[in-house]
């Protein structure tokens, strides 16, 4: 089929979508035709987030299914999914109109002809092509299934996600793993993987596949259309040749400005309270060990100790401070915890990561002096880690706490690891969203007290076993025996 055919069929499919009968009037964009390419040539895993209204599931779930089937492809078992089965039965019904009316199609391609029974809505059998399209919805189960021992070939993703979906941390990994768990496995090493919505957030799973495109974790190709581009550029002119007929579609529309920025312009949700931004996340690829003097260790600990559906969940995040041109930046590690753990697992979650630091038992461990954290504080003092300290809230509640840790984060002196599943910055971009801020609050902790502590370069230390203090002990005494039990043996202080 050439460009002209298909340009046929996505007018007529758009026909029968009432809300969208507008774009029979306006010509393709550019941005529709790279659409149409990618979907003509990519073989693995195509992501395409582009704003609402766009033609983005006329393009890819009735034109790039119906080109799928009969073009040089020759797929034979395909699959929809949308959020609900009302949506799956729309882009089900689309296509099948296309099918019985399209002229194009009748006339090059001859009638389709199929029994009564196998024009359902929600499986559709070409005996001519020996293909089955087949639509369904999120909560439908679709492990194992199978066309005349096939597996799915086509596996088209159209706006599975939704602001309710994507509003919580839990329900935002529910999707992701439903994806990982059910849709990935359902097509073996030919399959084309298509993903077509918006990105909502953060964490989402378009913005997840997005990641992984772009780090090399997943092959494919992930193409973002905001509805005007980052050069101001109106991406569909026909229809909107100025600014102020795309003001005049909003205001008519009554499109509100968090809709607009997230589902039109495909921008992260800023809110006025917001405390951290996107902008102000910088992300590193390794930590430079052995380009600068000196690091230290430090891990900073949020027990939750209940292990019950409404308990909050245990935090422990670590990282590594390093001087850099006399300033200390503070390098966050990957290996986080953010899960439901009692006492003696926490506990030795902490001292496992811990001793797999190059601080091991020396490193700076801080644990919020509140309630029953307070023991764990004795009991990793009492177990060798010397440098186990309390984190004094002093009335603060999480929100302040975090608020102090902006300036270094606007400063680049706190970075986050790029190969990361993005649970902590999810955390600290929507805190106060979030069902879960256990990790923020750890944040808090080790972005705060780490550069209180800093990185030890003090006076040359000798060796000794028998020299006695006759003084006053007070706070710099008490922080020199803590450099002094990080150093390990008989050191002592030497009065002078």
């Amino acid at each position: 089929m050439n460009s002209n055919e298909i340009q046929m069929i996505v007018n007529k499919a758009v026909k029968y979508r009432k809300f969208r009968k507008d774009l029979v009037q306006k010509s393709l964009a550019e941005f529709h035709k790279e659409i149409l390419t990618l979907v003509e040539t990519n073989t693995t895993n195509l992501a395409i987030a582009a704003f609402r209204g766009s033609g983005k599931s006329t393009l890819v779930s009735t034109a790039g299914v119906i080109w799928s089937m009969i073009g040089f492809k020759k797929k034979r078992f395909i699959v929809l999914i949308s959020n609900t089965a009302r949506q799956s039965e729309i882009l089900m019904s689309n296509i099948k109109a296309v099918l019985e009316s399209n002229d194009i199609l009748k006339a090059d391609l001859g009638p389709f002809e199929e029994t009564a029974e196998e024009w359902n809505i929600s499986s559709l059998v070409f005996k001519d092509y020996d293909t089955k399209v087949m639509a369904v919805s999120v909560n439908e189960s679709v492990r194992g299934i199978r066309y005349k021992n096939k597996r799915p070939d086509l596996i088209i993703c159209d706006d599975v996600e939704t602001l309710d979906s994507v509003k919580t941390e839990e329900n935002r990994e529910k999707l992701i793993t439903w994806f990982d768990r059910d849709i990935v496995p359902l097509g073996d090493e030919a399959t084309t993987l298509i993903m077509v919505g918006t990105i909502m957030t953060e964490g989402s799973l378009m913005h997840t596949l997005k990641t992984r495109i772009e780090l090399g974790q997943l092959n494919g190709v992930f193409r973002k259309y905001p509805i005007i581009d980052g050069e101001g550029v109106i991406l569909w002119k026909s229809r909107w040749p100025n600014e102020e007929s795309l003001s005049k579609y909003k205001h008519d529309k009554g499109i509100v400005e968090r809709s607009w920025q997230t589902e039109y312009l495909l921008n992260d949700w800023i809110s006025e309270d917001q405390i951290i931004r996107p902008d102000m996340i910088t992300l590193y690829d390794e930590i430079p060990f052995g380009q600068y003097p000196g690091s230290q260790g430090f891990i900073a600990v949020d027990l939750a100790i209940a292990k019950t559906d409404s308990a909050d969940k245990t935090a422990i995040l670590g990282g590594y401070m390093l001087r850099e041109n006399g300033q200390e930046r503070l390098y966050l590690l990957p290996n986080y915890i953010n899960k439901k753990l009692n006492y003696h697992e926490a506990l030795e979650a902490i001292k496992s990561m811990a001793r797999g630091m190059d601080s091991g038992e020396g490193t700076n461990i801080i644990v919020e002096d509140v309630g029953y954290q307070r023991a764990m504080v004795e009991t990793l003092l009492s177990e060798g880690f010397h440098n186990t300290v309390s984190y004094q809230t002093l009335g603060q509640d999480k929100r302040a706490r975090l608020e102090t840790t902006v300036h270094n984060l606007e400063t680049k002196r706190i970075l986050f690891p790029k190969n990361s599943d993005n649970i902590l910055v999810n955390q600290l971009i929507r805190f106060g969203f979030e069902r879960y801020d256990d990790l923020a609050d750890a944040f808090s902790m080790i972005a705060t007290k780490s550069f209180q502590i800093g990185i030890y370069n003090g006076p040359i230390m000798v060796k000794s076993t028998g020299l006695t203090q006759f003084r006053r002990r007070d706070w710099a005494d008490r922080e020199d025996d803590q450099m002094f039990r990080r150093m390990g043996g008989n050191w002592r202080r030497i009065m002078g």
